[in-house]
């Protein structure tokens, strides 16, 4: 419990007029002295002795947090005790801000109120929400005192996804890839594979009736597509390639990279150039594992692209290959030569600034720019576009 500038303004007004009363003699300036202490004490006790029973709940929308996308936190406070709370000011720490606050009027006992406060997501990695406050005052405003009502919530704010063209090894094929596990498919999927015979059970919708009528047999569509290809993406963790966004921008694109191979129904396959574990990706929810692993990755000075991409190089066979990095310079280039003959397709996106002093000379032109100017789903259309045509040549 506290005083309130106006309870403390009281006080002091209290102590001045008994003053004045002693020292001219009049008894009213003693009463009402009394009076301005006797209703501070009152304030007093009236904020001390005040109880609440509350049941508080905080819920972030959307379930997962993506970094610049909107999100907000709603709070739901429930009166438990058999009698009205006073006004309240609710106050809920937002780590890196100001918080939330507001008033909230009297609950009646059972009833509940609601808070929605904008959350902020400009970076991703973990965020600290709470604790949250109330605080209570007298009827008159004199004193106040502050609960601790709710402790604290750490939220993880994912990186952002950008909606890329689904990525398909539309250029060479990973013999290793169907050795992993087939990714289940419904039987009510709607991707067209194949056609295959006709056997019992197979539901009569499924039948190709101007197929069969060539064939002179029944056959159906296949709906399961096999894992011949491997999409692999590398995610350059070197410190000198980056700026504090650049790196940020290059989290981005390689979790968005993945999306789009997983769209494409290829096997995945992701590493950094820090020498940490291959993850081989299946499964959505190993996509979410990985996903969760690049809302905390930093750069770090213990890396080496080269090493890693000569690694690849060695043990892969076709395939598609993802290298998300900083400006390729003259010592990257020859790497990624020998890549693009060991995988069908190498994709290399750099997340440099263009303005940079560091590469006057800019990106070769075979590289897709992320420098947070250009669209990276622009950009990324362009470079499958122009390779499909090639291919179909």
């Amino acid at each position: 419990m506290r005083p309130t500038r106006a309870g403390l303004g009281l006080l002091v007004v209290g102590v001045a007029l008994a003053f004045s009363g002693r020292l001219l003699g009049i008894l009213e300036l003693y009463l009402l002295a009394a009076m301005a202490i006797i209703a501070l004490l009152l304030a007093a006790v009236y904020t001390a002795t005040a109880r609440l029973d509350l049941s508080i709940s905080r819920v972030a929308t959307p379930a997962r947090l993506r970094a610049g996308s909107p999100a907000r936190i709603d709070l739901a406070i429930r009166n438990r005790a058999r009698r009205r709370t006073p006004v309240l000011s609710a106050h809920d720490h937002v780590q890196g801000g100001r918080g939330a606050s507001v008033l909230l009027a009297p609950l009646s006992p059972g009833r509940e109120a609601r808070i929605a406060y904008r959350l902020p997501t400009h970076r991703r990695g973990r965020l600290r929400i709470g604790p949250l406050d109330l605080s209570l005052g007298d009827p008159l405003g004199l004193t106040r005192s502050q609960i601790r009502a709710a402790g604290v919530t750490d939220l993880m704010i994912h990186p952002r996804l950008i909606g890329l063209m689904p990525l398909v090894a539309i250029a060479g094929h990973d013999p290793t890839a169907d050795q992993q596990p087939i990714r289940a498919i419904a039987p009510a999927g709607d991707e067209f594979f194949a056609l295959r015979p006709y056997v019992v059970g197979d539901e009569l919708k499924r039948v190709n009736w101007r197929a069969s009528a060539r064939m002179d047999d029944l056959v159906v569509r296949q709906e399961e597509r096999p894992k011949t290809g491997r999409v692999t993406v590398v995610l350059d963790r070197r410190t000198e390639v980056y700026d504090d966004e650049g790196f940020e921008r290059a989290v981005s694109a390689a979790l968005s990279a993945l999306h789009s191979g997983f769209q494409g129904g290829d096997a995945l396959r992701f590493l950094t150039s820090a020498g940490a574990a291959v993850s081989d990706i299946r499964t959505r929810s190993e996509l979410d594992g990985v996903d969760e692993q690049l809302a905390l990755i930093e750069p770090t000075q213990s890396a080496s692209l080269i090493r890693s991409l000569e690694e690849l190089n060695r043990i892969s066979r076709g395939g598609t290959l993802v290298v998300v990095t900083g400006m390729v310079n003259d010592t990257l280039e020859p790497v990624v030569a020998r890549s693009r003959r060991t995988f069908g397709l190498v994709l290399v996106v750099s997340c440099v600034r263009s303005t940079d002093p560091r590469y006057p000379d800019g990106n070769p032109d075979w590289a897709i720019t992320y420098d947070g100017v250009t669209d990276l789903a622009v950009e990324w259309r362009v470079a499958l576009t122009a390779v499909k045509g090639a291919s179909e040549r």
